[in-house]
């Protein structure tokens, strides 16, 4: 995995700076490009089964539901993570995912709803509309990794000269600074998959394997990368940027394999 990892960070291309934007673009724009390229990769079946659960919404309009009830609902909250240290490489539930709250067990009870023809349609809805969400959550490697610092929240960095952390950057700065809209970046995903003969590949394992492999950019990737001074700039992007774009690609394409086989 390091291996596969650096090699792709060998291929990305400069960009401009980071810039003092504080959006959570992952949680808004991010998520609707993973549902939006998501949907597009449905089999006839599941998009006539998303259709009939989601009248008039779509994959990409429900995909920041779950941040929206947040402050309603706070017993939701870990479900969006999952802390697993980067000196560990396995998934220890006892540990990190107590009584089930964290991304990963509830990601696979609200595919299990959803799956299930027996339950109330606005209960697999519902449901829906978490997958989408973290299924996304799971793949920004943050979500997923932590060095003691609550997924790098506590990690303070400047960027183009303002305050932030490290969390909040992979979730909103890094994007905003590569300066592709969400209409370029769902027009070039799609373009990509259609290209790409390993789909198989993208899309086998697990739940936890596809958690792990997050887990393992957080490690490689996000945390090495960081200068000593912590004042961060278009190099760290370059760095990054490619390996931050493919967790967008793989979340997108394997939100489709989980609903074709859920909803098919």
């Amino acid at each position: 995995m390091r291996h596969l990892l650096l090699a792709a960070l060998l291929t990305c291309s400069m960009a401009a700076p980071l810039r003092a934007d504080h959006d959570d673009f992952w949680g808004q724009v991010g998520h609707r490009i993973i549902g939006r390229v998501a949907s597009s990769q449905l089999s006839p079946t599941a998009r006539a089964a998303v259709r009939t659960l989601l009248p008039g919404e779509s994959l990409g309009s429900v995909a920041t539901w779950a941040d929206q009830i947040r402050s309603q609902r706070p017993e939701t909250g870990p479900w969006h993570y999952v802390n697993i240290p980067i000196w560990d490489s396995i998934f220890r539930p006892a540990t990190v995912c107590p009584g089930g709250d964290c991304v990963i067990a509830a990601l696979e009870r609200q595919l299990a709803i959803v799956a299930d023809r027996g339950k109330p349609r606005a209960e697999r809805a519902e449901a829906l509309k978490w997958v989408v969400h973290l299924v996304g959550d799971m793949h920004q490697p943050l979500h997923v990794g932590d060095r003691g610092d609550r997924g790098g929240n506590d990690v303070k960095v400047t960027y183009d000269g303002k305050p932030g952390n490290l969390h909040a950057i992979w979730d909103t700065g890094l994007l905003l600074a590569t300066g592709v809209s969400e209409e370029q970046y769902v027009v070039q995903f799609e373009r990509t998959i259609r290209q790409r003969g390993d789909l198989a590949r993208l899309t086998s394992g697990s739940i936890v394997d596809w958690a792990m492999e997050s887990h393992a950019v957080s490690r490689d990737v996000a945390y090495p990368f960081l200068p000593a001074s912590l004042e961060l700039d278009d190099r760290y992007l370059a760095k990054v940027r490619s390996i931050l774009e493919d967790r967008m690609l793989r979340a997108s394409v394997r939100l489709a394999a989980l609903l074709n086989k859920a909803l098919g």
